[in-house]
């Protein structure tokens, strides 16, 4: 939570970083008819996802978030230097930090500490997208949100674009970095699996 909110406090526009704080410390669902549903601790949310069919992995959502948020952040950096991009860091920030936050709805964590879905019918992005709309977002961080995934809506920014690509980059290595996935199969992807190992080792 404290690493959220300090990203949070990164956003210039007043208004806009109240908004975003206040959703990541009460992500409350405003429509009466969804506060029937538990929410989890945003700290501890952990979610399950797969790359195809090779195995599923865990994710931590609070340093998933993190990790997007300040990844955009340096993006942002580069292309502004490089390219003369101007990029809208408050509303990259407030999109990134943002995107995943009613997975507390989506995933709860058992008896034996693993994470499983809540069984709720509208999943987080929907739900995410909605919120921000009842409490009265801009419209950019509400496209961000929605085009996050890049499959219902196709991102139409520059920084939604650059949310959509990072969170490609870090759920893929998140998933290969996973010990729940099957280490004996492995996608034709970008990095192979000698190559994530011999980073681990360099790491370690």
């Amino acid at each position: 939570m404290q690493k959220l909110l300090e990203l949070a406090n990164k956003i210039e526009n007043k208004e806009l970083r109240e908004k975003v704080i206040d959703l990541i410390k009460n992500p409350k669902l405003s429509n009466p008819q969804f506060q029937k549903y538990p929410r989890e601790d945003i700290e501890k949310v952990r979610t399950l996802f797969s790359v195809g069919d090779v195995g599923v992995a865990i994710r931590e959502v609070v340093n998933h978030t993190a990790t997007n948020t300040e990844l955009c952040l340096k993006i942002a950096d580069t292309f502004e230097k490089n390219y003369g991009l101007r990029v809208d860091r408050d509303v990259l920030i407030a999109g990134s930090l943002l995107h995943d936050i009613m997975k507390v709805y989506e995933w709860k964590i058992d008896e034996e500490g693993d994470p499983v879905p809540t069984g709720i019918i509208l999943d987080h992005v929907f739900l995410g997208i909605s919120e921000l709309y009842a409490r009265g977002f801009p419209e950019d961080v509400i496209h961000i949100v929605a085009a996050t995934q890049g499959e219902r809506t196709p991102p139409k920014s520059l920084e939604a674009l650059i949310l959509h690509y990072v969170d490609t980059l870090t759920s893929l290595t998140e998933f290969f970095t996973s010990t729940k996935q099957k280490k004996s199969q492995m996608p034709i992807i970008v990095l192979d699996k000698e190559t994530f190992e011999k980073m681990k080792e360099e790491k370690d």
